[in-house]
């Protein structure tokens, strides 16, 4: 059966290598904040014992997308252009809470889930009926080939002026933040605004057009009911000058970056940050290699704040 085919000559394998993709949250920002954990959970897959965190920032954005998405018709076009209620916030937030913790993502305390539900009923209250009808697109997805790897990102909310001004170059970017706003020496401030300088050259690549600014949402400050409530708003909101220069110096930065965490790769060097360089307490106490951290057996803020541990 062969003989006929003995003078074929086969093409030969070559080796392919795919190219990874990486994003400004899951990658940049991740190893930015602890190499070390970054490269246990993304490198090397563990998953996370605790989950509150990502509960937390999940949440708030699945559900404030569903109030979007009712508020345009899209669950049941008799909704189209009319405000969730409390109630039914309440119901998408059951929806996917039950969904997050089918796939093992919950909130630590049940006080962080009932917060959460707060504040986004607030937010729908508040900023919903100007908002939600300048809402263009929801979780725009956006991609660029930079040869080496593909870099991608997904805006929350593309919202337009008015009603006729929708065009791409009239357009906002917002992404809604779980937290308080920062203090402006904060470093995590000018990650925020790093993040959204990367998004706006995303978003000129897919379109041809820079946005006309990019929002950043501090949710958390809607809590404080100490203040009136259009303070709150104005500290919520920081609108983040889109600037060609300042959007080149992020982009170059993002590809620094890449190219430090491919090295990491290749010598499988994951170093924890230096003490009093952390990604703070929150994240440190609940992390997963935090019994075999320096930066945490030696930083005694921290190590005060360790759970006993039993043999």
């Amino acid at each position: 059966m062969w003989q006929p085919f003995r003078h074929i000559q086969g093409v030969s394998r070559t080796t392919f290598v795919p190219r990874r993709r990486y994003s400004v949250t899951s990658d940049i920002l991740s190893y930015r904040r602890c190499a070390h954990q970054y490269g246990f959970e993304v490198e090397h897959g563990y998953e996370p014992s605790r989950t509150s965190q990502l509960f937390y920032g999940t949440i708030v954005h699945q559900v404030l997308d569903r109030a979007h998405a009712h508020f345009a018709g899209l669950l049941d076009p008799a909704t189209r252009e009319t405000l969730p209620t409390d109630e039914d916030i309440e119901r998408y937030f059951s929806q996917v809470q039950a969904s997050l913790r089918a796939r093992g993502i919950r909130g630590a305390r049940v006080a962080v889930e009932t917060q959460a539900l707060r504040l986004i009923q607030i937010f729908n209250r508040v900023e919903g009926p100007t908002l939600y009808p300048r809402v263009v697109d929801t979780e725009h997805r956006m991609q660029s080939d930079e040869t080496d790897f593909i870099l991608h990102g997904t805006v929350d909310v593309l919202t337009a002026p008015n009603d006729t001004d929708r065009g791409f170059d009239s357009l906002d970017i917002w992404d809604y933040k779980g937290v308080k706003r920062p203090r402006p020496d904060d470093p995590c401030l000018q990650d925020f605004e790093f993040q959204m300088l990367v998004y706006a050259s995303l978003y000129f690549r897919r379109h041809g057009v820079f946005p006309r600014v990019a929002n950043l949402y501090f949710l958390n400050e809607l809590i404080d009911e100490q203040s009136p409530i259009n303070e709150r708003r104005q500290r919520a909101l920081l609108p983040v000058t889109i600037d060609q220069a300042r959007v080149q110096v992020a982009v170059d930065a993002f590809k620094e970056t890449v190219g430090i965490i491919e090295d990491a790769r290749l010598h499988q060097n994951w170093p924890a940050p230096v003490v009093g360089h952390g990604p703070g307490e929150d994240t440190c106490v609940a992390c997963d290699r935090r019994w075999n951290c320096t930066t945490v057996r030696n930083d005694p803020n921290l190590a005060t704040r360790m759970p006993i541990r039993y043999p």
